[in-house]
């Protein structure tokens, strides 16, 4: 019974490691997503806030 236990001990962590590891990077590509089309939006705001 302690054999079962001990591989649990080694691949739990790696699997919670995964998934965060996972999670951190789908969210660091969908904040650098943003970050790129927002200087766009605020090109375009500056614009027109010039050409008033």
């Amino acid at each position: 019974m302690m054999k079962n236990k001990a591989p649990n001990k080694i691949i739990a962590p790696i699997i919670i490691a995964g998934i965060t590891f996972g999670f951190l990077v789908s969210a660091y590509k969908f904040i650098f997503a943003q970050h790129s089309a927002h200087p766009n939006a605020n090109e375009a705001e500056d614009s027109t806030k010039q050409k008033d």
